[in-house]
C-alpha cells in the first residue's frame, strides 16, 4: 500500500491540529522509509520478478526490522523520543501510533509475509489483496480520495487528492502491468523507488500545507 497510508495520516491531522503535519507524514512512511537502507545493507531480503511488473509477484522473503508490527515499533520508538524531545511528547507519541498502523493496513493488501514479532519462526500476516491487482488498484483509491474529503478543508482536500491521484497513476503498472517484465530488475532498484516515492509525495503534500 502506497497513498492508503497517507490517509490516516490526514485522519490524525484533523484529530490534533496542534502536531506538526510532517510528523504524521514521516510517521506512516517510516516503515518503508526504513526498508530501502536495510536493503541497501543487504539486512532485509526481497526477491524481484523479473518476468512480471504487478506488486502481487514481489516476495518479502525477509523483513522483520521494517515490517514486523512488535520489532518495527520498537525502532520507531526511538525516533518518536527524538520528536518527543524537540517538540512534544504528544508528537512523539503519535509518530510511534503512525508508524504502527503502517503494519495494520498493510496486512490488507500483502500476502500471508508480514511477520508480528520480528523474529525467528514468526507468526506472518497478510489478506492478500494484491492479488485482485485491480481490486486492490480501486479500494486503494477510493479510501484515500473518501478519507481526504472527509476530514481535510476542501481548499486543501482538493490539492490533495491531486497529488495522490498522480502518485497512484505511476505506480499503476504494479497493479495492471502495463509492461511484459518489471522495469526494476533488482532488489536494490526498487527500494530506491520506494524511498524516492514516499519522499516525494511528502515533500508535495508540505509543499501544499505551507
Amino acid at each position: 500500500m502506497f497513498i492508503g497510508h497517507f490517509a490516516v495520516a490526514y485522519t490524525l491531522m484533523h484529530v490534533f491540529p496542534g502536531v506538526p503535519p510532517l510528523v504524521f507524514l514521516l510517521g506512516v512512511s517510516f516503515p518503508d522509509l526504513l526498508w530501502p537502507f536495510l536493503v541497501f545493507a543487504g539486512i532485509e531480503k526481497v526477491k524481484i520478478n523479473a518476468d512480471s511488473p504487478l506488486q502481487k509477484d514481489i516476495i518479502f522473503s525477509s523483513y522483520p526490522y521494517s515490517h514486523s508490527l512488535l520489532v518495527s515499533s520498537l525502532i520507531s520508538c526511538i525516533a518518536g523520543i527524538a520528536i518527543a524531545l524537540f517538540t512534544t511528547p504528544l508528537a512523539g507519541i503519535l509518530f510511534v501510533v503512525c508508524s504502527a498502523s503502517h503494519w495494520f493496513l498493510d496486512t490488507i493488501v500483502h500476502q500471508r509475509d508480514l511477520p508480528v514479532l520480528g523474529v525467528s519462526h514468526d507468526i506472518r500476516e497478510g489478506f492478500g489483496l494484491w492479488n485482485y491487482p485491480k481490486s486492490a488498484f480501486v479500494i486503494e483509491y477510493v479510501f484515500y480520495v473518501g478519507v481526504t474529503l472527509l476530514v481535510m478543508p476542501f481548499s486543501l482536500a482538493l490539492p490533495l487528492i491531486i497529488i495522490g491521484s498522480l502518485f497512484h497513476l505511476m505506480n499503476a503498472n504494479t497493479f495492471f502491468g502495463f509492461t511484459k517484465s518489471n522495469p526494476f530488475k533488482t532488489a536494490r532498484m526498487y527500494a530506491v523507488v520506494t524511498l524516492l516515492g514516499f519522499s516525494l509525495f511528502i515533500f508535495a503534500v508540505m509543499g501544499w500545507m505551507k
